[in-house]
């Protein structure tokens, strides 16, 4: 351990640079297929669970973690009925609006697994910043998986528009 900093940390890091990574080139709106629709939000699911695995060992109540993941699950849920979809089912594609709010969301990941790598790092001072990090961490895996769900749902009635790989 360097500074209260495990291989874990490192792992949740680079996670969360992959999630920027991903949600940029969502948002681009290239058509994309529907298996990479759920890359994103595992990958943040993931995340969020590995912080909860932390601070379940700190001994933290794990109601605070399901409320804040519920409550993204939610609103996620209610962005991903709103948006505009376009979906080819000759190709099985589909183009979501180029939306810059799923950047936001990612970074907001990135910023909680910040807070919880400078909450490791201050020690016993700094738990209240790890606990700020997890439950954002768990709000932007909900957000991400609840609009996922909503698109997964929305993907079978969804009329048929030609789109073409760029």
């Amino acid at each position: 351990m360097f500074y209260n900093l495990n291989l874990l940390h490192l792992a949740v890091f680079l996670g969360a640079m992959a999630c920027v990574h991903l949600a940029r080139r969502e948002v681009r709106g290239r058509p994309m297929s529907r298996g990479r629709l759920f890359m994103l939000p595992a990958l943040a699911t993931l995340i969020a669970l590995i912080l909860l695995l932390f601070h379940l060992a700190d001994g933290d109540p794990l109601w605070t973690f399901g409320a804040a993941f519920a409550g993204g699950m939610a609103g996620g849920a209610v962005r991903g009925a709103t948006m505009k979809l376009q979906v080819d089912q000759t190709w099985l594609l589909m183009r979501p609006s180029g939306s810059s709010a799923l950047v936001w969301v990612t970074l907001a990941l990135a910023l909680a697994v910040g807070l919880e790598i400078g909450g490791a790092i201050a020690g016993p001072d700094g738990h209240a910043f790890r606990f700020i990090g997890a439950e954002g961490a768990a709000v932007c895996a909900g957000l991400l998986l609840g609009r996922a769900f909503a698109f997964a749902a929305r993907l079978w009635r969804a009329p048929h528009v030609e789109l073409r790989r760029m």
